[in-house]
This record gives structure tokens, sequence and C-alpha cells, in this order.
């Protein structure tokens, strides 16, 4: 008898030892298979969990609390050949009116109709900003118990021009409502769960019409979220974002000043940053900085005037200032001057408002001596070198600033009022530039605009010079990689794997003890056949390798 026939026939014969000790080793694989199993689904779990946040988004370009143009969309599209949808992203509150339940850190989606393009499975939700429609997801409908047509009431802040507590930045965040229509309820695969935070718990979410949202933020034709769908393509995105970006993605508006026959170039958040100002400087040398503040009181000896812009700038921005104008040094108008009983040589505190410890804000004094009074004319009376500070340059009088500081606008007199309506906010008195870059600099910037002296037939070469001298991340517009992003999210840094088995490791021993031991009884079933055939003479060594 060969070997291999011997071995055969021993199966046969111990056919149901062997089967017992193979359904020991099928028990004990499963075991262990279905604690890898467990630790793969989860890690799948999570990568769907990612896949239905983000949707069909490669990338994103998230601005913050800045924005940008939402027509930018298309032209960004067009330069990169890709899909995009502008999107206007806040946080709020929704109440059920009906039952009075309420969900704060509500995720406040406008939306156009090329978001829901984005969705894992691509559809069609109408919203109208007319009849204020919304749409909502799950989380939200199950947590308020709101249907497709109730009603519900979102709040949510509107910002001030600047995050903080800026000296001169507009009234506080002010409580905006919206009264909404629920037009639908949409699931995970229609976007439910869209949102940038990696979390497995979908956020509560409203989706508006983005005009809606724009109009109740105050930020009409603006957006801060732009999705990307770069999939099948290798696109040049950081190109295509410095070929589409204009002066008003970086919030920056460029006007000419007919009675100073220059350029100025100013910022929608008051101050300009400091790496725009520098960029600009470096490109256009000839530009001279301009810083104007709000000063609570100029004080002369016994004699007061409240609330008074005055502005900071060098003698090529204004020719009327003396060209060795000091750092200590300032300059009056005519007003000012008779109002202060005040002449060259006179000692002038200025008193106002700037951010101290932990961003609050505190009165600081500054002292400076008059070098000059100038007539209340021609570029010296000019209203243009106030920026629009919110509160203040649309109030039709004094007594209705409000500029969102603890001013006390009792002190406001009639001659006051009467130089507002005469010469609204044509700078009292002038500092120059170093002087209001040490008093007045705050952490968002030290210059209020940027006046260019250009030839005004060339305002579109000055544009593109501006243009060029800046890079998009000097916004916030920065493009990332969403969806990688997202796969990192789902790649936890524990090993579920792992983790299972780990969990699982008494079970999995005691499987391999099991198998262990039936193949032990088998082996015990053939004890006397192995001593049969070592007395008919077979070596231990190559019975050893039958069994």
């Amino acid at each position: 008898m060969t070997p291999a026939r011997y071995v055969l026939r021993s199966l046969l014969h111990y056919r149901y030892a062997y089967l017992g000790a193979l359904a020991g080793a099928i028990l004990g694989a499963t075991v262990l298979l279905g604690a890898l199993f467990a630790g793969d689904s989860v890690s799948a779990s999570l990568r769907q969990i990612g896949g239905k946040r983000i949707g069909r988004a490669t990338h994103v370009m998230a601005a913050g609390d800045r924005f940008f143009r939402q027509s930018f969309a298309d032209e960004f599209a067009a330069a990169a050949q890709v899909r995009t949808a502008p999107v206007m992203y806040a946080r709020g509150t929704a109440t059920h009116p009906g039952t009075q339940a309420a969900i704060n850190q509500v995720q406040l989606v406008g939306v156009t109709e090329a978001f829901w393009k984005f969705a894992p499975t691509p559809a069609s939700v109408p919203l109208d900003a007319a009849t204020s429609s919304v749409a909502i997801n799950d989380t939200l409908a199950r947590r308020l118990n709101v249907a497709v047509g109730d009603a519900l009431v979102v709040r949510l802040q509107k910002p001030g021009i600047l995050a903080g507590n800026a000296p001169v930045a507009g009234a506080e965040a002010t409580l905006q409502s919206i009264r909404c229509t629920v037009a639908a309820i949409v699931g995970d695969a229609s976007f439910g769960r869209f949102g940038l935070e990696a979390t497995q718990i979908p956020p509560p979410s409203v989706f508006l019409p983005i005009e809606l949202l724009q109009e109740n933020l105050g930020r009409a034709g603006r957006a801060n979220l732009l999705l990307i769908d770069a999939a099948g393509s290798v696109p040049d995105l950081g190109g295509a974002l410095a070929s589409s970006v204009q002066l008003a993605d970086y919030g920056l508006t460029l006007k000419w000043l007919e009675q100073a026959s220059v350029f100025e170039l100013t910022s929608d958040r008051i101050f300009i940053d400091r790496e725009i100002s520098a960029a600009v400087s470096a490109a256009l040398p000839r530009s001279q900085p301009v810083v104007s503040y709000l000063v609570n009181e100029f004080r002369a000896g016994d004699r007061t005037t409240p609330y008074s812009i005055a502005t900071a700038t060098t003698p090529e921005a204004a020719p009327f200032l003396p060209r060795d104008l000091g750092a200590r040094e300032i300059v009056l108008n005519q007003w000012l001057a008779e109002d202060l009983q005040a002449a060259a040589g006179t000692d002038v505190q200025l008193t106002f408002f700037q951010t101290g410890p932990a961003g609050t804000l505190v009165e600081q004094n500054a002292s400076f001596r008059v070098r000059s009074v100038v007539p209340l004319e021609g570029l010296a009376a000019d209203g243009a070198w106030m920026p629009a500070f919110p509160g203040i340059s649309d109030a039709k009088d004094q007594n209705d600033w409000d500029p969102g500081l603890p001013l006390d606008l009792k002190k406001i007199r009639t001659k006051d009022e009467n130089y507002w309506d005469d010469h609204r906010g044509a700078p009292k008195a002038f500092l120059s530039a170093a002087a209001g870059a040490e008093i007045w600099a705050t952490r968002w910037g030290s210059a209020t605009a940027l006046r260019i002296p250009f030839d005004r037939a060339q305002e579109s070469e000055l544009t593109t010079t501006i243009a060029r001298a800046l890079r998009p991340e000097m916004n916030q517009l920065v493009v990332r990689d969403l969806r990688t992003t997202a796969g990192d999210a789902a790649k936890s840094p524990v090993d579920f794997g792992g983790l299972f088995i780990g969990m699982s490791f008494f079970l999995i021993a005691a499987a391999l003890g099991l198998v262990a031991m039936l193949f032990q009884f088998a082996l015990l079933q053939r004890a006397r056949e192995d001593a049969l055939l070592g007395a008919v003479g077979l070596p231990a060594g190559k019975v050893l390798r039958w069994r």
C-alpha cells in the first residue's frame, strides 16, 4: 500500500472524527473573520458617512468671515473647466412656532439650484425666496417634529463689519428673524447630511434660497463658500483662482476722487489688511496711506469739542499739510481752532476708543501741539477723507449716530449738528501718517484707505496692477482638497479590526483550543493503529508524516 492510498483510506475510515475537526476549524475561522468584518464594517460606514457629507464635491473654498462675489463661481468654473456651486453659510437657531420647540447651532445654508447637483444622488429641490420656502434635513425634522407645509422661524445674527470688538466697526451683530415655510425634507442621499465638519452625527440644517440669506445678512450678491467638482480631471485650480479673482473678491473698492484728483482704494471692512496694504504699496510706491478715526473729544484747556473725525496722512496726499509735520504735531481746521480757541503752539488732547486687553474697548488719550490752522475749504473740507463708517456715514443727523460704541450723544451741540449738516465727515484735524499708525493702528489694519495718484484714463491698468500685487489667500480665498480631507477624517486613529480582535480574544482563543482538542481526539482514536504500524517495522517519523 502506498502512503497516498493509506492516507485517503484513513480519511474515509475516520471521516466522522475529521469532519468534527473540520467543523471546529470552521467555527474558529468564523469567530476570527467576524471580528475582522466588524472592524472593516465600521471603517466602511465612516467612509460612507464622509461621502454623504461632501457629496460630489472634490474641493472647497471657504472664506470664513470674508465674502466674495457670487458671480465669481461661474467665472472660476469657466477658467478651471469644473462645476461649482456658490453657498452662503451661517449658523442660527430654528424654532417650531406651533410647539415652541427650538434647536441651537443649526446650519443655515443659502443655496442655488447648482447646490443640489452636488448631492450623492443629484436632486432638484425648488426653493423660492419670495415665499420664504426652505428645505430642512431629516435630523431637524425629527427633532422639531416638523412636516412639509409647516412654518419654521429661523433666527441668526447679522454680523458687524468686523468680527470682534473693533473701535469703529459699526453696531454689534443684530438678531434677524425669518419666518419660513418648509417646502421639502431632504435625506442623506439628497445632501441632507451636508457639512464641512468631520462628524458622524448629521447636523440639523436649513437650506434657504441664497438670496434670502444674503438679504438678512446684508451681503447682497455675495457668498462665503464655494463647492467644486473637479472629478475626472486635473485642473489647475490655483491658476484658475488667481485669474478669476477681482478686487471685489478681496472686499476692495477702487474709486476716483474728483476733488483730490486721485484714486482711492478702500475696504468694506473699514481697515485695509496689513498684508494687502503692504503689497499694494510695494507695487505702487506713490500710494499714500490714510487713516480716519472717530475722536471722542478734542480738549484744549477747559474747552472741548465732542465726537469728530480726524485724519492721519502724508503731505503728498494732503498738500495743505506742512512737509515736516512732526509725529507729535497736529493741524486743526479753522472751525475746530475757533471752537477750542486754539492757535499754533496750543496743546490739544485727543480722546478715542482703542481695543484693550481681551478685546475690550478702552478710552485712550494722546497729546499733540498745534502746528498750524487751515481754512475749511478745498481738500481740507472734503468729506471723502472719512470712510463709510457704519452707523455714522449714513446718519442724517449727528444725534442719529449708531456706531456700536458707548457714546454720550447728549454732548452734541447745535454747532456740531450744523457742522455735520454742512460738511459731513470732513476731518476737523489732521495728523502725520506716523502719528496715526502709532495711536490708531488696530489688529485689523492701520489704514482706512490708500490714495494713489494715477491717470484717470488708465483706471483699467491700475486695477490690473493692484490685482497682480495681491494673492487670493490674503482674503482667505484658498482651495482645499475636500475629498482627501474627508477620506482622512474617515481613517480613525483606532484600528477597528485589531480592536474587535482584541475584544474577541477569549472567544478566538476558545475556538482555537476547541480545534486543537478535536484534532487531538481524532489522533487518540488511532493510537492502537500507530502502535501496530510501529510493531511491523514502520519508522516513527514516517507515521508522524502520514498523520
